[in-house]
């Protein structure tokens, strides 16, 4: 017997003759509206090319890459999809929105159904639908993207084309065309090693399907009695399950998130637990698992107690409750006297070191010992804080330091979050907080406050990750206040800092909603070389919305003032506006003066306890 692959070329009117079921191991459908975007345009621009020789042909067919299926003995009359899960559901998607066209101007018309061609009641309930409903699941929000994308094209390109729906639908089932690779008799490993050998095109397994694979090896090997798959992706489904969730009430500030930040903590919490460097911590998650479980480095462990099932479950249902938990924490205002540490979790992504988002989950996972994270949410953030401002200082000061300070955080903190009370580490973060990482005559303190007063601006990371942590202490210090802002009264909370700060998506193309304003125009100080260090610096430098930004452009402090007051900014509608009051005359010793207003607001910041 040779080696069970068959290999052919199918168009899509072949395709979908045939039954498919996605397998357990493989993640839901969940292409985002990029990849519908690239998806209809790679269509449409074929489409548009129909032949002058022969009206009935075109000059471009497409190829949409490889498809992979395996065909299980016990069930040989419905195929498993290994790979093209995300595309193949897509097309049977546009070809209902172009079946339900075609019924809408000719109601004679035969109805093709689609539903029966991949097994999945979700799907299959959408593919039904006479109407595209107002849910949450990914396949009705895609099938009503593709309805207006498609409409839009019409209307755009093929107005007076009487049969543009049926002429799309043809040319999508005959002119697309795909690799197929059908696999017969083997089992998980074996199909999935095909996979990797032979994919070339439109991957649809990611980092986090090959961790679940490379997982369920592992665990079958020490117990094959189990169905570990159905147990790691129960995992995935708890995930899928508080995404699903979301928007109850009219809530709009909620983060739908994915096994990749779960595989981030679990990262982590492994490399803390064996004692490895930043050489693993530095490695993708694809390549970090994949080395962990197929190599030969657990054979140096003595406890491999972090890669039990139950672990990995306990750390997935934790984290899940943890993030959930600042969200409504945030929404609701409960706690207002960590209003910082909160935001520290958001900050730390602004720094140069955003891979470490993870620490107040892996700080949970360590104080926690197996048992509920709650207890130690708060702790675990105060935490953070302190490393956020260790991230910071080397944001800021970042002349060959990178290295250091990434060996520091995973020699020395990763030991720390295991071995330590939280008051032990707290103590040791403020130990290392100003000591030099990359020579010992080294004094980072200096250099810190002075990059920030001079020049801070001709590093845009830098001037970003400053100017907002300044802007977000002014917000913190004016909590409870309220102020009008186009036409309403607005309340500062922890909820109306984090939308206007860190909750992108609320604003249109999920576009920053500020900019970093000099208050004095570059083109205003452009020829004054004595002093444009301390101009580029915070003493001229404040947050601004963007609208208002680009409004004022070059205008003369005085003239902007108006401006300033509609800003939703206390940095600028509150705390500058008092300063203003007092100087009147924005010019070089007005900026000095702030500069030490807010380096001093910073010192504070610092050395908060």
């Amino acid at each position: 017997m040779g080696f069970p692959i068959d290999s052919k070329v199918l168009g899509l009117r072949d395709i979908i003759k045939e039954r498919y079921r996605i397998p357990i191991y493989q993640r839901p459908y969940e292409w985002a509206e990029k990849n519908i975007n690239d998806f209809l345009n790679t269509i449409f621009e074929a489409f548009s090319t129909k032949s002058e020789v022969d009206a009935g042909k075109y000059e471009k067919s497409v190829f949409f890459g490889t498809i992979q299926f395996n065909k299980e003995t016990k069930d040989a009359n419905i195929l498993d999809i290994v790979d093209g899960q995300q595309r193949l559901t897509t097309f049977l998607l546009l070809l209902d929105v172009l079946q339900k066209e075609i019924i809408k101007n000719d109601p004679g018309e035969k109805n093709n159904d689609y539903s029966n061609t991949i097994d999945s009641e979700e799907l299959k309930k959408v593919l039904s639908e006479t109407q595209i409903k107002k849910v949450s699941s990914k396949y009705s929000k895609n099938k009503e993207q593709l309805r207006k994308a498609t409409s839009e094209y019409y209307e755009q390109e093929f107005k007076d084309k009487t049969n543009f729906y049926s002429e799309l639908k043809d040319f999508v089932l005959d002119n697309i065309y795909f690799v197929i690779l059908t696999t017969e008799e083997m089992d998980l490993p074996e199909v999935v090693s095909v996979f990797n050998t032979i994919n070339t095109t439109g991957l649809d397994l990611n980092a986090t399907d090959i961790f679940k694979l490379r997982y369920y090896n592992y665990l079958r090997k020490i117990d094959d009695t189990d169905n570990w798959m159905k147990e790691i992706a129960n995992c995935y489904k708890l995930i899928d399950d508080s995404n699903n969730a979301l928007g109850l009430g009219g809530r709009k500030d909620q983060t739908e998130f994915n096994m990749s930040w779960v595989l981030d903590i679990y990262k982590h919490i492994i490399c803390a637990e064996f004692g490895w460097g930043f050489s693993e911590v530095s490695k993708s998650n694809e390549k970090f698992f994949d080395e962990l479980f197929k190599g030969t480095k657990l054979e140096e462990q003595s406890d491999l107690s972090v890669l039990e099932f139950s672990t990995f479950k306990h750390i997935v249902e934790e984290f899940i409750k943890y993030w959930r938990w600042i969200e409504d924490v945030r929404y609701n205002c409960e706690h207002p006297e960590v209003a910082k540490e909160i935001f520290s979790i958001y900050m730390v992504e602004k720094t140069r070191y955003k891979r470490y988002w993870t620490i107040p989950f892996v700080v949970a996972y360590f104080k926690a010992k197996g048992k509920s994270w709650s207890n130690y949410y708060i702790d675990s953030l105060r935490v953070n804080m302190y490393m956020f401002r260790f991230f910071l200082i080397y944001t800021v000061v970042n002349d060959r330091v990178i290295n250091p300070v990434q060996n520091k955080v995973c020699d020395d903190c990763f030991k720390w979050f295991k071995e330590c009370s939280t008051d032990e580490i707290i103590k040791n973060l403020r130990d290392i907080l100003w000591s030099p990482v990359r020579s010992k005559d080294y004094e980072p303190k200096e250099d810190f406050y002075k990059t920030i007063k001079l020049g801070l601006f001709y590093n845009a990371s830098r001037v970003s990750l400053v100017c907002t942590l300044s802007g977000l202490l002014d917000e913190i210090v004016n909590l409870g206040k309220s102020f009008i802002y186009q036409g309403n009264e607005v309340l500062i909370s922890e909820q109306e800092i984090y939308e206007k700060f860190f909750h992108y998506a609320i604003y249109e193309k999920n576009k920053n909603p500020y900019d970093i304003e000099h208050i004095k125009a570059k083109e205003n100080f452009k020829d004054d070389k004595d002093n444009i260090d301390e101009f580029n610096g915070i003493g001229n430098l404040v947050v601004l919305d963007s609208r208002i930004n680009r409004a004022i452009k070059d205008k003369d402090v005085s003239e902007k003032l108006e401006h300033y007051e509609n800003s939703q900014y206390a940095a600028v509608r509150i705390e500058f506006m008092k300063e203003y009051e007092s100087l009147r005359d924005w010019d070089i010793e007005a900026v000095r003066e702030r500069a030490e207003k807010e380096i001093k607001k910073i010192e504070s910041f610092m050395n908060e306890t």
